[in-house]
């Protein structure tokens, strides 16, 4: 399913240019209002289902994606940029990409799989990264004091979880 969300997402042109593809779960789209360094305003996605992202998981083959992509190249290009208006032929592009990536998708119930890092360790380490990507972007020495501090706990944690996984088992 495309979401489209209902305020324009460009800085420079009032346009509506990105989406968010979901696999049915119910969720809320919204533009970010406040300032960002693109010309694009990010999307914020809620889940409105508390258990929908537990349930079901997903992978994307990105191989096939771009296969796809590379055979139908020619065909948005030469044809269809060039023979109608812009505005048409990217709303198609858009679908045509959301139903892509929605068909290069495989789906798998989560509880049968096992993930080898806790959920919450993800989430410190995806933290960890993003401070570092901005104190990189922003060369600010304390985010990058801040991200190697949550690296390293969460590098302690991931430690101390295996040895007590080991330890149960």
């Amino acid at each position: 399913m495309t979401i489209i969300p209902g305020a324009n997402t460009s800085l420079r042109s009032d346009r509506t240019i990105d989406y968010a593809v979901t696999n049915g779960m119910d969720l809320t789209i919204q533009t970010y209002e406040g300032d960002t360094s693109s010309d694009h305003k990010p999307l914020l996605g809620v889940f409105t289902d508390d258990r929908a992202p537990t349930t079901v998981g997903s992978r994307t083959i990105w191989s096939a994606f771009s296969l796809v992509l590379s055979y139908t190249s020619e065909f948005w290009e030469k044809k269809e940029w060039n023979t109608q208006l812009s505005e048409t032929t990217y709303e198609h592009f858009i679908s045509f990409l959301a139903l892509l990536s929605y068909r290069c998708q495989q789906f798998f119930e989560i509880k049968r799989a096992r993930p080898s890092v806790p959920q919450e360790l993800m989430a410190l380490l995806a933290q960890s990264r993003s401070l570092s990507f901005k104190a990189k972007r922003k060369d600010d020495i304390e985010l990058r004091k801040e991200a190697r501090r949550l690296r390293n706990l969460a590098r302690f944690e991931l430690k101390r979880s295996s040895r007590s996984n080991l330890l149960n088992s």
